[in-house]
């Protein structure tokens, strides 16, 4: 949680800078000349700053800890390198500007496919098939990934393979299964939450009234005490996760749903 709540408040305090250098470029006259460098740095901030704190809300759940920390290093090193072309451009030759330009556009790629993999490794899917769909998806971005830093630094590849296509159906398939993973985790949650507790609501119960201290059978929900006529209202709900996920029998201290931390009185404790 702190990790995350630094990111967020240095992704609102950058943001805010770069707005701010946004709106001075395009009102105070003396700032118009470098108008084209403050915008497009506004938008590079703000990027970069979404795909840090991605790969940080995924270090935050300690999954893939070392790749989400590649990720937010390439994340850094790719803001740097397109800042720096975008102000000193001037300074470099075409060489060193086209080489600082595939530094950069390489280490986007890789934030960007570390950001997109740590989230879909983040549903917990009770199907193999479900799972199947969610590794597919990662391999196929990882080939699209591979794909497009090949003809970064290799051009010449795209003599010999029709680049668009191959990209063109890469990007299709790692689109379709970015959207279809979390709706399969959508479906298996919405399935859990339907799903029929241990135990029927309406039950009848052998109740004592706290008034007139008779016994009697009162069914769940609003009823009364059949001697003094007093409003009693029976509710019997079985411990549930905010995600809808039924914890009885649950002995872990997470629900394997959603990675909440349960509280100990709703845990299951078998005796």
């Amino acid at each position: 949680m702190r990790l995350r709540k630094a990111f967020l408040w240095s992704m609102i305090v950058s943001l805010a800078l770069a707005a701010l250098l946004g709106i001075s470029a395009l009102i105070l006259p003396r700032w118009y000349r470098y108008d084209e460098e403050i915008l497009l740095s506004t938008v590079l901030f703000g990027a970069y700053s979404l795909v840090a704190l991605i790969c940080a809300s995924v270090l935050e759940k300690r999954r893939f800890v070392a790749l989400m920390w590649t990720g937010l290093a390439a994340a850094g090193a790719a803001l740097a390198g397109w800042l720096l072309l975008t102000w000193f451009h001037a300074a470099f030759h075409s060489r060193a500007e086209m080489r600082v330009a595939r530094i950069a556009g390489t280490f986007t790629i890789i934030t960007v496919l570390l950001g997109q993999s740590g989230l879909l490794t983040l549903p917990r899917f009770d199907h193999p098939w479900a799972g199947g769909v969610r590794w597919m998806t990662i391999g196929v971005s990882s080939l699209l990934a591979a794909t497009g830093i090949a003809l970064v630094w290799f051009g010449w590849i795209a003599q010999h393979i029709d680049e668009w296509r191959v990209l063109g159906v890469l990007g299709i398939l790692a689109a379709c299964g970015t959207v279809v993973t979390p709706i399969l985790w959508k479906v298996q949650a919405a399935r859990r939450a339907e799903s029929a507790d241990t135990i029927p609501r309406r039950l009848q119960l052998q109740v004592t009234c706290p008034r007139c201290q008779s016994q009697q059978q009162l069914r769940t929900g609003p009823a009364k005490c059949a001697q003094c006529g007093l409003r009693i209202t029976i509710a019997v709900e079985e411990p549930r996760c905010a995600c809808g996920y039924l914890l009885y029998r649950l002995e872990s201290n997470r629900c394997p749903e959603c990675g909440r931390e349960i509280a100990e009185a709703d845990r299951w404790a078998a005796t």
